[in-house]
């Protein structure tokens, strides 16, 4: 039979290693197609088609150079006779039984390894793996996330993304992380990576449009204030969720920062990036305006020691994925679902004391909250706890389950641990920019007047009947404080220092 190749070609080893090189090469090509096609490629797919398969291609390579060398130098040195290929007679049942055997052997190993390389690089990007196989520290992120608006995305998806390079590069973190677990020395809690983020085009900006978004949200909101008749406080708030205007530049617009400023810089010292000195805005006519903090003795240039980093959707979207509720937060919301019944005296200041209560364990906390409530009613609403116990029961029940889905006495996980910058409320978020303290030189400030992004509609305290009206006056506060809650933050009182209480 004529022959194609050289002879040096024909030998077991070059065969065994053109059959590994040729079926992960069609391997190959058939991923390819699959990735191209899809709608949402897995973040790992390119570790699989241009990391991995190239190895065990590279390896049959190699033993066909290593075959065909070995062959050319039995050839010089005499010892190789001729290679036969073998001769198949299909007319001979046993052979035929062998050929058909040794095929179907084929295809389902080749189908088994194509099924397990699969499914293992799935489960390497699972968020069970991410949250608790392998890394079960993070077990109170792997909660808060399950309890998100994102639960349905992967944790690969964020903290990974498409692209070979940022998987290795992941993975040579996770090595140092990898030695802190085993070495039991890693930080309590684990801080937010935040100059490990990709930018959040490269990923909130596959699912989201920024350069789209809402003209105006209107939300009713009803808070309770923690006094006995846990008395109701209802807003409603129109959210000018659109950007500014590129003709007039206007300010008033939640989303001007993606929609009229061609980039954002800000420098920083802190590493929770909450203290912000000096903010750099370039506009879509390039024109360049520098905004510093009064009190700040740098101007044109970032403070001496401070970092830069561009502004993007992660600054103020930051726990858009591992949401750790303020107390006062996860009562209100417990009230309004029905799992807290609000005609139990005092039951929001009692639940906001036993989830904000210092305890060693999560099961501590467990016990505590039912503790804590428990004799609360019994010492002072003897006759409630009496007639309404099992509503009582069914509101610890409510408070142990928020308990649990967002503190970790262990881990010192809580909302007092991780800020929230998509508001002001409890932490200063908008106002870390919005101040009233940050000026330019030819005398803009950056305002903190409420109604550049919200206005109110409508507010009632109680029995008292609405208000309805669209206003730019200063927001009014339910509990008179004076006008303290004109000069003073929301988080002053509301924030997340450990010396503070959560108040609504």
């Amino acid at each position: 039979m004529r022959r194609i190749l050289p002879t040096s070609f024909y030998n077991p080893l070059t065969l065994i290693g053109s059959v590994i090189a040729g079926f992960n090469l069609c391997l190959i090509i058939l991923l390819l197609f699959i990735n191209m096609v899809s709608t949402r490629p897995s973040p790992y797919a390119d570790l699989i088609i241009l990391l991995m398969l190239p190895v065990f291609v590279l390896f049959g390579i190699t033993l066909i150079t290593i075959g065909i060398v070995r062959q050319r130098r039995r050839r010089k040195a005499g010892l190789a006779k001729e290679q036969r290929l073998l001769v198949i007679d299909f007319n001979n049942a046993r052979q035929r039984t062998l050929v058909i055997l040794l095929s179907v052997a084929f295809i389902i190993l080749s189908l088994t390894y194509a099924f397990v390389m699969y499914q293992g690089y799935e489960f390497v990007e699972s968020d069970y793996f991410c949250g608790q196989a392998c890394h079960y520290v993070m077990g109170p992120e792997y909660t808060a996330h399950a309890d998100s608006y994102h639960s349905k995305v992967e944790c690969s998806a964020c903290h990974v993304g498409t692209g070979t390079n940022y998987f290795l590069l992941s993975k040579l973190r996770g090595i140092n992380q990898l030695t802190e677990l085993l070495l039991n020395d890693y930080s309590r809690p684990i801080p937010v990576p935040l100059t490990d983020l990709r930018p959040s085009e490269q990923i909130c900006g596959t699912c989201h449009a920024p350069e789209y978004p809402l003209t105006t949200i209107q939300e009713q909101r009803t808070f309770y204030l923690p006094d006995e008749s846990n008395t109701p406080w209802k807003i409603g708030i129109l959210f000018k969720a659109a950007g500014g205007s590129v003709e007039t530049v206007n300010l008033s617009r939640m989303h001007w920062h993606s929609s009229v400023a061609r980039e954002i810089d800000y420098a920083t010292a802190d590493p929770k990036r909450e203290e912000i000195p000096w903010i750099r805005v370039v506009g879509l006519d390039g024109r360049q305006t520098i905004y510093f903090a009064k009190n700040s003795k740098s101007r044109q240039q970032a403070p001496a020691g401070s970092q830069t980093f561009k502004m993007d959707c992660n600054d103020c979207h930051n726990r858009t994925g591992h949401d750790f509720s303020p107390s006062d937060k996860i009562v209100n919301r417990l009230i309004n679902k029905n799992s807290i019944d609000p005609s139990l005296p005092g039951i929001k200041s009692i639940a906001l004391k036993a989830l904000d209560g210092t305890y060693a364990t999560q099961d501590d906390g467990l016990a505590a909250i039912e503790t804590t409530i428990t004799g609360y009613y019994r010492k002072n609403h003897p006759d409630v706890y009496a007639s309404q116990k099992s509503k009582i029961e069914e509101s610890i029940k409510a408070v142990q389950d928020a308990y649990k889905k967002n503190y970790d006495p262990v881990m010192r996980t809580s909302w007092k641990a991780f800020p929230d910058n998509a508001g002001h409320m409890y932490t200063a978020g908008c106002f870390r920019c919005h101040d009233d303290n940050h000026v330019s030189n030819d005398g803009k400030v950056l305002s903190r007047d409420c109604s550049l992004c919200h206005l109110l509609l409508e507010q009632q305290n109680g029995t008292e009947p609405n208000q309805i009206k669209l206003t730019n006056i200063q927001y009014p506060h339910p509990v008179d404080i004076g006008d303290a809650y004109k000069e003073k933050y929301c988080s002053d009182c509301h924030g997340s220092s450990e010396d503070k209480q959560s108040t609504p």
